[in-house]
């Protein structure tokens, strides 16, 4: 049981985070609410425009970029270059995201869908085993 508390309190901030994150994504978005994690004024691309037109798209991109934030903000128990190198190869993989899955669909508006699904679901897998291992390492003592 202590453990579990331990545990529990190292979590708090990154809890904290992630129901913050979804208050911001759940209902507490308004008609003049951002629709993107990006200036829908400035989209170039048919991609962009897409995202930007489809509000489950819209959704998807904000929940997306939400998770994604967290994934690379959250503080390791114990930093260092291994979290370092975790945290570029993260803004790698989304960046390899964005022109390789994302971008390829061109305005598709169902290859961004599943697209936006695929990511969401590694993002929030990766968020699952990192949240598990950096913060469980308090209570193992490591």
């Amino acid at each position: 049981m202590l453990e579990f508390l331990l545990l529990l309190e190292a979590l708090m901030p990154a809890v904290r985070l992630v129901f913050v994150s979804a208050w911001l994504i759940g209902g507490s978005l308004t008609a003049s609410a951002q629709v993107a994690s990006f200036d829908c004024a400035k989209a170039a691309t048919s991609t962009e425009v897409a995202i930007c037109r489809e509000p489950s798209l819209g959704a998807k991109d904000i929940k997306m970029a939400a998770y994604y934030q967290i994934l690379v903000s959250v503080e390791p128990a114990s930093s260092g270059m291994a979290y370092r190198e975790f945290r570029d190869n993260q803004r790698d993989l989304q960046a390899n995201w964005v022109t390789q899955a994302r971008n390829a669909c061109e305005g598709d508006v169902a290859c961004l869908e599943l697209a936006y699904d695929r990511r969401i679901a590694e993002l929030t897998s990766t968020i699952a085993k990192s949240l598990g291992l950096t913060y469980g390492r308090m209570c193992d003592g490591g």
